[in-house]
């Protein structure tokens, strides 16, 4: 069972779940719905620590995958307040937007402002793991180490949810479908080399603390045993993404 940005539960010990947008979280949120313990999801809000002992989980992604993720998720989703703006806009034109050096990286009113784009692409994870302002990555790391039990990759998503089983006893149903999945859009490797640099540029922060945390991941995989392995790669083959 869920609860949404819920400050606290009358359980000892909580678990919370920081969602970080375009990284898979729709997805998880269904198999957190299934479970039978109750657990926090933290949604468009930034890390804050509770008073009382909790497991904090949340999933990266490559930032150059989730800045064009975002850019196909606006075009195609017409709730979304950008939508009707974006969707007469090139990848090109949206990267200019996020380039623009007279907007802040901050939100506007109204959601509808394109001065948005921006603070839904730069170093979108360091403002949320740091607690709100994209340029402390130290903070983001500092945070990342001290208080999440596990970071998981949406390019890995299988394996993040393996060791998601493995921590809390969580049951995942084999065949478990992504959520907000565009089979429109474009993969990262057709995107001009170019393009890319350019949204490498802007988010740097974000590359650095998502390196560094996909390397302690891969870490954790090395370290399983031989016989978790094999678990592992049977566990994999449980779902088509």
């Amino acid at each position: 069972m869920i609860h949404f940005n819920k400050d606290d539960l009358e359980e000892e010990f909580l678990v919370c779940f920081l969602h970080i947008p375009k990284t898979g979280g729709q997805t998880l949120w269904g198999i957190l719905r299934a479970q039978p313990t109750n657990i926090i999801v933290k949604h468009g809000t930034y890390f804050e620590k509770f008073n009382k002992p909790c497991a904090y989980v949340t999933m990266l992604r490559d930032p150059v995958d989730r800045v064009i993720s975002t850019y196909y998720y606006i075009r195609n989703t017409v709730r979304d307040p950008l939508c009707e703006q974006v969707n007469n806009m090139s990848l090109e034109e949206f990267i200019q937007y996020m380039e623009r050096e007279d907007v802040e990286n901050n939100p506007y009113e109204p959601m509808e402002d394109l001065r948005n784009i921006k603070f839904r692409t730069v170093n979108l994870a360091t403002r949320y793991l740091s607690g709100g302002d994209p340029t402390q990555l130290a903070a983001a790391k500092e945070n990342l180490r001290n208080y999440f039990l596990l970071a998981g990759m949406t390019e890995m998503y299988s394996e993040s949810l393996f060791f998601m089983e493995k921590l809390f006893g969580w049951k995942i149903a084999a065949g478990t479908k992504m959520r907000n999945n565009n089979p429109n859009r474009i993969p990262v490797h057709e995107v001009s080399p170019s393009m890319i640099e350019r949204i490498k540029e802007l988010n740097q922060l974000d590359i650095e603390l998502y390196e560094g945390a996909k390397a302690k991941f891969l870490r954790q995989i090395e370290l399983l045993s031989k016989e978790t392995k094999e678990e592992l790669e049977a566990w994999k083959q449980k779902f088509t993404w």
